[in-house]
């Protein structure tokens, strides 16, 4: 094999592997598009095309040494055959900014769902996770309730030590929250003091339970900020969510609930 044959089978080379790399690459890209079909067809259309480039290079490639001749004689020839191999370079680079796009997106979405102060989902974020569990449970007939927590006398707490210790009061109530539930219920802070929990498999007694066990997380591992023995306690409303009814119903059967258990002394649950 002549020297300009083994350079000329040396670049196709290197374009079919490049080729080979960024088609790889881009399929797996493009299977990682959520919820946007044609952007996902557009990359699959563009790393087919990649794979076509790598076929030729191939079948050139090995015409070449079949031949035993290079077709190359010129200098412009041998800048074309290095082109070449630019062209799937410049596709990597290309699927490699999708790659980064798709993960500012998957950021930014998170960021829109997510409460910035107690890290939990936000009432967005809530219903997003919410509807596919109350799904599930319908699916399988089983029980699912909600709760309504609400931080009892918590504008007494800001306006008399300020907001940053009422933030370390929700910051508090939300790990005590983190502690309390499994990893298939839903927490949400659905805005200032209150936070919501859908507890997909359980009645609302079992409800109940659970509320009762982070009443007494957050009574007992959230410091007051007055310091003088002072507790930091919640009110929650508890109702079941079974049948045809929706989020939205359960969570103001629980609202109501909430707010009488505030009207008869607060720091208890009451069932809906």
């Amino acid at each position: 094999m002549t020297l300009d044959v083994a350079l000329h089978v040396a670049l196709r080379a290197i374009t079919a592997l490049l080729a080979l790399a960024a088609f790889g690459y881009g399929v797996v890209r493009a299977f990682q598009v959520r919820g946007d079909g044609w952007r996902r067809i557009l990359r699959l259309v563009g790393t087919f095309l990649l794979l076509g480039v790598g076929s030729l290079s191939v079948l050139d490639a090995v015409t070449v040494i079949q031949r035993g001749v290079a077709p190359e004689d010129e200098l412009l020839d041998w800048i074309w055959v290095i082109l070449d191999a630019l062209v799937p370079l410049f596709f990597l680079l290309h699927i490699e900014s999708w790659r980064r796009r798709d993960l500012l997106e998957r950021q930014l979405a998170a960021l829109s769902e997510t409460d910035p102060l107690t890290g939990l989902p936000n009432r967005r974020g809530f219903v997003a996770r919410a509807l596919p569990a109350i799904g599930a449970t319908q699916r399988d007939g089983a029980a699912c309730s909600v709760l309504m927590l609400d931080l009892d006398r918590f504008k007494a707490i800001n306006d008399g030590f300020g907001h940053p210790a009422g933030d370390v009061v929700l910051r508090g109530v939300a790990a005590a929250i983190g502690q309390a539930v499994r990893t298939a219920d839903v927490a949400g802070r659905l805005g200032g003091e209150e936070f919501a929990l859908l507890l997909p498999g359980d009645d609302p007694a079992t409800a109940a339970g659970v509320a009762d066990r982070l009443r007494a997380l957050v009574a007992d591992g959230v410091p007051h900020p007055a310091g003088d023995g002072s507790r930091v306690t919640l009110s929650v409303g508890v109702a079941a969510l079974g049948g045809a009814m929706t989020l939205d119903a359960a969570l103001a059967a629980a609202d109501r609930a909430l707010y009488a258990a505030k009207a008869a002394g607060r720091d208890r649950v009451v069932i809906a």
